[in-house]
């Protein structure tokens, strides 16, 4: 019985700390934005996704899937339901790239941006929320 007990309390404290528990005080804020390839066709990473990462709480990852020429909305998947916009906060950005053998998704020649790109950690993208609108500077060198 302390295993369960335990095992509640540490989910507890867990949805407490990633969540606050209660749609109610969960926040959103609207966002936008565009992909920027300085140095080849942005449409060639339509249906890949911008990926976020919140600075102190990793589990949450607000996406904007790329739409053709660069533009995309970030949602965020909460409570198992899809919210537009993102919670407030300080966030690194990378590509997610698409399967080319999904629909609507472009073949490539190579890669359309490059590796460093698709980590959090070397991509050097990151953003703050509320903003309603960023550019997602990317390149293929």
């Amino acid at each position: 019985m302390r295993t369960a007990a335990k095992a509640a309390a540490t989910l507890a404290l867990a949805c407490a700390i990633v969540t606050g528990c209660s749609a109610g005080n969960f926040k959103t804020y609207p966002v936008r934005g565009k992909v920027a390839l300085s140095d080849g066709d942005v449409d060639q990473l339509t249906g890949s996704h911008v990926e976020f990462k919140h600075e102190t709480e990793e589990l949450l990852r607000p996406t904007g899937k790329i739409a053709a020429g660069g533009n995309f909305t970030v949602q965020t998947l909460h409570g198992g339901q899809v919210l537009a916009g993102a919670p407030e906060g300080k966030y690194k950005a990378r590509i997610v790239l698409a399967d080319e053998g999904d629909a609507g998704v472009p073949k490539r020649k190579g890669n359309p941006i490059h590796k460093r790109f698709l980590d959090f950690e070397t991509s050097g993208l990151s953003f703050t929320v509320p903003t309603s609108e960023i550019t997602v500077a990317v390149s293929r060198k």
